[in-house]
């Protein structure tokens, strides 16, 4: 006995069939600047699908510094942050895409913060002044953090057209529109400060 779909004509059933989404392909390259590599440089692109919140974020301080010191987060991700040194600290945050106070805690504290918007977020302890770290929030799933050597990698980019971002805490930035295919494509960063 033939089922229903197997009755239709050809074009018909392929139109009845649900679309393919586009292929992906693995977005890597390099980020410099005028002094040459480029490390811990946020990459992100928008544009395409919104990301989930992470699961386990952490932002740890220990030996007076925050670790790590350049992190990205997806919107609605809660960021622990236990302090693990053998000094009180505190965190706290005034820019873009949040602001808070965590007030002043011991080792083996652990307190909260859910970053709801995008944007970035520059952490300081009042207790310490050389203290400091960069949290960009993003609404994409589509991001990296440059290596020691400049590199980056953004794996399973669906084909498509999205806004290239990136990001280096002295300041220096860049956004340009790009095209990704379904091919491993390398790009090649070159931020300036504004």
């Amino acid at each position: 006995m033939k089922t229903f779909l197997a009755c239709l004509p050809a074009f018909l059933l392929l139109n009845a069939l649900p679309a393919a989404p586009a292929s992906a392909g693995a977005v890597s390259g390099t980020v410099s600047d005028a002094h040459g590599a480029v490390r811990s440089a946020v990459v992100y692109l928008s544009g395409g699908a919104s990301a989930p919140p992470l699961p386990n974020a952490v932002v740890d301080q220990r030996d007076k510094m925050f670790t790590p010191h350049v992190s990205v987060v997806t919107r609605g991700t809660t960021v622990r942050f236990p302090n693990d040194d053998t000094l009180f600290h505190n965190v706290f945050a005034y820019f873009q895409a949040k602001k808070f106070d965590l007030g002043m805690y011991p080792r083996g504290t652990t307190k909260k913060v859910t970053f709801d918007k995008a944007g970035l977020v520059i952490l300081l302890c009042n207790v310490h002044s050389s203290m400091s770290a960069y949290i960009m929030v993003v609404d994409t799933p589509y991001y990296a953090v440059s290596d020691s050597t400049g590199h980056f990698r953004l794996p399973a980019v669906p084909a498509g057209t999205y806004t290239l971002h990136s990001w280096q805490e002295s300041g220096a930035v860049l956004t340009r529109t790009v095209a990704i295919g379904s091919k491993p494509q390398t790009l090649t960063l070159a931020l300036a400060r504004k």
